[in-house]
């Protein structure tokens, strides 16, 4: 491939990237259950299962309350917590019953199942309901131990080989690799901090897989998008590392 070919080739590249929402994202990538920002910090999430407050004496909800205040004032570093209300999805559901009501042999059964089927349907649909997640987005900056991991010959050696190619280098590779690595082990240990200050509050929290993650994003980023199906099918296609 001749040089100018070459060139052609990395502007077609770069038009692509200009016209695509990826352009507009906030993180590069998503590895290891590590969503890496664009500018080299790194997020992580758990997942926290609700609590049925009102169920709970008085006594253990001031003590729920206390805990969690002792939670917050512990921290040293900033949290984000995100509460999303959805709609309820009983697809699944639905479907198992229309195939049970297939294989109905008995008449009545099966006319009374297909009523029953409409019945949900028409409920969920009039009736809104919703369920509410509850996440807890953990972040890690990596300027914050860039004096300890990062000496200051590396970022002269870096800004060297920036100057020079535009291609990326076995150097820039394995320095891409070492920093996602440093990202992923302090971000880890944030998340078990966080994790274990919760189990405290009796909440129970996970942390969220890559798939589960990439799920999350294109639901947040694309609410339209329901079917699990589809789902599956833009994971494939998306261009995550």
């Amino acid at each position: 491939m001749d040089e100018k070919t070459k060139k052609s080739v990395k502007s077609a590249k770069k038009h692509i990237w200009d016209n695509t929402t990826q352009r507009y994202l906030p993180f590069s990538e998503v590895r290891d259950n590590l969503m890496v920002m664009k500018d080299w910090s790194s997020r992580m999430v758990l997942k926290v299962n609700a609590l049925n407050f009102n169920l709970k004496s008085e006594e253990e909800q001031d003590s729920i309350i206390y805990a969690y205040q002792r939670f917050l004032n512990s921290l040293n570093f900033p949290i984000q917590i995100i509460v999303r209300s959805l709609k309820v999805d009983i697809d699944w559901y639905i479907n198992k019953l229309k195939n049970l009501a297939v294989k109905q042999s008995n008449p009545l059964l099966q006319e009374q199942t297909y009523r029953y089927i409409d019945f949900l349907v028409n409920l969920v649909d009039m009736a809104q309901i919703m369920k509410k997640d509850f996440y807890i987005v953990v972040p890690y900056d990596s300027d914050e131990n860039r004096s300890v991991q990062d000496p200051w010959v590396f970022w002269i050696f870096r800004s060297f080989w920036a100057s020079i190619t535009q291609e990326e280098t076995i150097f820039s590779i394995r320095e891409k690799k070492r920093k996602v690595d440093n990202l992923k082990k302090w971000n880890h240990e944030r998340l078990n901090q966080i994790k274990t200050s919760l189990e405290n509050i009796w909440l129970k929290a996970t942390e969220v897989k890559k798939d589960d993650l990439i799920k999350f994003l294109i639901n947040y980023y694309n609410p339209k998008i329901s079917s699990e199906t589809k789902i599956k099918e833009d994971i494939d296609n998306f261009n995550f590392s």
